[in-house]
């Protein structure tokens, strides 16, 4: 079948200075599809298409079938894509997928311009839904889908979750305008993409909703598999950097020593950084970690004050994070911090210690991320059943509001919380340095640049 795969445009899938991050899902679900369908894709957001050019593209394609990812923040803009499919042509069969449609699989189905909501991990849907579809049978028993049956909205179980990822294709990269996903934040190297190296976490963190897509269960793809693919990404895109972006890179020390093994076995030549958690980690593991090119590993801190981080289920301490990043110090290895102001239940006084202990840590660069409620992570559920929050943005998206602030608030603390953390501006003459000598310092990214130092700096202080 003809099968057109739709990335929106979206803020929240763009990183600094205007780059794009490869969206990883739709690259996987392209691969297995090719296997027995016709596959196009279009990236609305990297390839920076109006809605003109996007509907002539489209008619091009001629597509049977057209599949659109998103995730809540980008919804509003996946109805309008799909609505313009159909206005071309009524009888294209639009299937919506993504962390929105996990979160909520029957949500898309209240606008006619989506025929089959996808919920769970996708691949195996995809196959068995396009093979069905492309046969003249029905659906009705796929698995992992939701869809309309006389006027009212079916949903069928979820799909097993996939054992051996190494059973998979490497996502379909040679389908998306790779060019345009020039490089990712805080290693100055380009171009730098994204791999995923395993699906699952088994941890509880209250705001989180990751798991509705992968589930608890963690589950890894092999060293080997792993290192292949990023020698691919070295030989035919010329990647200078990986970003492992995944939960926890980090959750299996025996994993983590085999792949950075496999990378010095091979002589690949590259920086990367990963995510983690300060519970995950030791010093063997950093240090096999950093000679084998890794330059930086975030940690989501979330918190200085242990009375949040045991209120949000985070299961770390203070101390642990403290020692995380005294043992980075020791190895000369850059660590970054994620925090989460604005939970439910904080205090302005518990904000102020997250920000004072995030100075404490003097991380490579900090993030200070307003709490907003996204379906359907338990806080989210808190927060709607005890109605704390000021408004509803559109498709679930709680703007929050308690006794002690509301966004406006928050986002003045967000301000001075980066400023104070971050505000040494050797660190962003650095980026721009960086930026110039690896040819990366468009115009675009100079105009993103004042942007961010203008809210940051000038703006409500």
């Amino acid at each position: 079948m003809r099968t057109l795969l739709i990335n929106p445009d979206s803020p929240m899938m763009r990183g600094i200075g205007g780059a794009c991050a490869f969206p990883l899902g739709l690259g996987y679900v392209a691969a297995v599809l090719e296997e027995y369908h016709e596959v196009k894709v279009i990236d609305v957001g990297a390839e920076k298409l109006d809605d003109d050019s996007l509907s002539e593209k489209i008619s091009k394609i001629d597509p049977e079938i057209v599949g659109i990812t998103s995730d809540t923040l980008s919804f509003q803009r996946a109805i309008e894509i799909a609505q313009i499919v159909k206005q071309i042509n009524k009888r294209i069969i639009v299937v919506i997928g993504g962390a929105h449609a996990n979160a909520l699989p029957t949500d898309p189905l209240k606008y006619d311009c989506f025929d089959i909501s996808s919920h769970g991990e996708g691949e195996r849907t995809a196959i068995e839904l396009w093979d069905r579809i492309e046969k003249g049978g029905s659906y009705e028993d796929v698995k992992g889908i939701a869809f309309r049956k006389n006027n009212e909205i079916v949903i069928n179980p979820r799909q097993e979750l996939i054992e051996n990822l190494d059973g998979l294709p490497f996502p379909a990269r040679h389908l998306f305008p790779m060019d345009k996903y020039s490089g990712e934040f805080c290693l100055y190297v380009s171009p730098m993409y994204s791999v995923g190296t395993s699906r699952g976490c088994p941890f509880s963190c209250a705001f989180c909703s990751n798991n509705v897509i992968f589930g608890r269960k963690y589950r890894s793809r092999s060293p080997k598999n792993i290192v292949n693919e990023i020698e691919l990404l070295i030989n035919e895109y010329g990647a200078k950097g990986i970003y492992f972006r995944e939960d926890i890179f980090t959750m299996n020390k025996k994993r983590v020593i085999e792949i950075c093994n496999e990378i010095k076995e091979r002589k690949l030549e590259f920086k990367w950084v990963c995510e983690s958690r300060v519970n995950t980690i030791n010093e063997e593991m950093l240090r096999s970690m950093k000679n084998a090119g890794c330059e930086l590993i975030w940690f989501g801190v979330e918190s200085g004050s242990q009375k949040i981080l045991d209120r949000i289920h985070k299961q770390i301490t203070i101390t642990q994070s403290r020692d995380a990043f005294r043992l980075c110090k020791k190895i000369k290895l850059k660590a970054g911090a994620s925090f989460l102001i604005g939970t439910p239940g904080e205090k302005i006084e518990d904000i102020y210690k997250t920000i004072n202990f995030a100075n404490e840590l003097k991380p490579e660069f900090a993030w200070f991320n307003i709490f907003t409620g996204y379906p359907t992570s338990p806080l989210y559920e808190y927060v709607v059943k005890n109605r704390l929050y000021e408004k509803n943005i559109g498709h679930g998206i709680l703007i929050i509001k308690t006794n002690e602030f509301n966004r406006e608030k928050l986002e003045k603390i967000q301000r001075y919380a980066d400023r104070k953390v971050n505000g040494n501006m050797k660190k962003l003459f650095k980026l721009f340095l960086s930026e110039i000598r690896q040819g990366n310092f468009t115009r675009e990214r100079m105009v993103n640049g004042i942007k961010y130092i203008k809210h940051y700096y000038f703006d409500g202080k």
